[in-house]
């Protein structure tokens, strides 16, 4: 079973993240294999690949959260980008972070802004 599940969870990161993904996962394994394993069976294998909401949806759903929690800017750039992949247009997932100024302060609000500018500056999408 969890060979079947790592194999799901690798299929479905290349998938949303491409070589990114797999850069992502080289990284970690360096210095965890086990953690990387564990981001790639149940991340992708499991959450990833459940029916019930759309890519976009699940990347705003990442991104939203990843925003408020602050301190995870690596990660909200990386899901930003995922966005991008799955269709997300540049002006939503702006719109995504202007929402989420009241619900978790503008601190998070603009260090997220600043996060997605660099994602948008890196694809060419902003100056």
């Amino acid at each position: 079973m969890s060979e079947e599940r790592y194999e799901r969870g690798w299929r479905r990161l290349r998938e949303l993240a491409g070589d990114q993904g797999e850069r992502a996962i080289e990284g970690v394994r360096d210095i965890s294999p086990d953690l990387a394993r564990y981001v790639v069976e149940f991340g992708y294998g499991d959450v990833y690949s459940r029916p019930g909401l759309e890519d976009r949806s699940r990347q705003l759903v990442a991104i939203g959260a990843l925003a408020a929690l602050g301190g995870a800017e690596a990660q909200l750039e990386y899901h930003v980008g995922i966005a991008l992949n799955v269709g997300v247009p540049p002006e939503e997932i702006v719109e995504a972070i202007v929402h989420l100024a009241p619900f978790v302060g503008f601190p998070r609000a603009l260090n997220a802004a600043r996060s997605v500018r660099r994602v948008l500056a890196s694809r060419g999408l902003a100056s």
